[in-house]
């Protein structure tokens, strides 16, 4: 908006100083309404309501490609009967805090039962199919994976599972002469080495999906969302049975919704780029963060520290570490 300059007469200058006045509270106006206006919601438990003022505004580090919000998602393992069903743990959430006390400004969203069914069928009501496999997952870690997708694909920002701890800021997730250039960041979960496979465990280098920071409209989703869907039919086709009814084994939650799949994607995304990425074992003892295209690939200690294996750090947390993973979740099998 062009400034209004004041004027020598008195009574011109407190006309045009209101003219100001006005016109500052007018754009004022726009802009929460553009604000509100946006599908990006503060969204707690079951319910939903808002901040109150964009994270946008918030920001103050703008050359991020990254969105400055905070997922995390807690679904109820069981279908609820009641809307007792539906109260979260407060439990549950203990390590939440560290996430928002790390990222002051950032926009916090709890994914419950109510709302996360409420965000999928709002946002995808011109794609059916993905409401419908949302509401028949055989699976409520399925269901979780699917969700996160989802919704970093949409709005971006940093997903994280609730049983997770922040060490740095999100804003010094990226170094500084990337962060107009980063998309996706990933971290590695499982780097075989020279060791021996895990049963469980189909790739030489697995990335995790407990955290995943990206730009909305990054393709890495879609391509999972279009994976998923195949994966739910060609389960009711083994199992013959509709997919809702399907009793998944954890491999086969690994294998469609879970690291395994969500590492395949990954990596064919990153032979897109670069085509000198013949095998995910090329990924294998990297040391410091890798760029490929407009992914960032952390090495174990980035995502994973804290493991007994793959040369992850056990005991004080590197410099290198920017979250850790308590693995206290246990519904894959469930």
């Amino acid at each position: 908006m062009s400034p209004i300059w004041t004027q020598p007469l008195q009574h011109t200058a407190r006309f045009r100083y209101r003219t100001l006045y006005i016109a500052s509270a007018l754009t004022l106006l726009s802009l929460f309404w553009i604000w509100g206006s946006h599908r990006g919601s503060f969204y707690f438990g079951s319910g939903h309501g808002r901040t109150l003022m964009p994270s946008a505004v918030w920001r103050t580090h703008t050359s991020h490609l990254i969105p400055p919000k905070i997922w995390q998602i807690v679904l109820p393992k069981k279908t609820p009967q009641s809307d007792k069903d539906l109260v979260i743990d407060a439990e549950k959430l203990g390590s939440s805090a560290t996430w928002t006390a790390m990222n002051p400004g950032y926009e916090y969203t709890l994914m419950g039962e109510t709302s996360a069914l409420e965000y999928v069928t709002r946002h995808f009501a011109k794609e059916p199919r993905i409401i419908e496999a949302y509401k028949n997952m055989p699976n409520v870690g399925m269901k979780s994976d699917f969700l996160r997708y989802l919704i970093l694909g949409l709005e971006g920002g940093v997903y994280t599972d609730t049983d997770t701890v922040a060490l740095q800021p999100i804003d010094d997730w990226v170094p500084a002469h990337l962060r107009d250039r980063v998309r996706l960041v990933v971290g590695i979960e499982f780097d075989r080495r020279d060791g021996n496979g895990w049963y469980d465990i189909l790739h030489w280098v697995q990335f995790c999906q407990w955290t995943i920071a990206a730009a909305p409209g990054h393709p890495v989703f879609r391509k999972m969302a279009q994976r998923i869907l195949g994966a739910l039919d060609g389960l009711a086709a083994t199992h013959e049975v509709p997919v809702n009814e399907v009793k998944p084994t954890s491999t086969e939650v690994m294998n469609s919704t879970g690291p395994a799949a969500w590492t395949e994607t990954v990596f064919k995304q990153l032979q897109e780029y670069d085509s000198e990425l013949t095998d995910i074992k090329n990924l294998s003892y990297i040391t410091e963060p890798k760029l490929v295209g407009d992914v960032l690939i952390l090495p174990i200690d980035g995502f994973g520290m804290g493991q007994p294996h793959s040369n992850s750090t056990v005991g004080e947390p590197p410099k290198e570490a920017l979250m850790k993973h308590l693995f206290h979740g246990s519904w894959r099998g469930e």
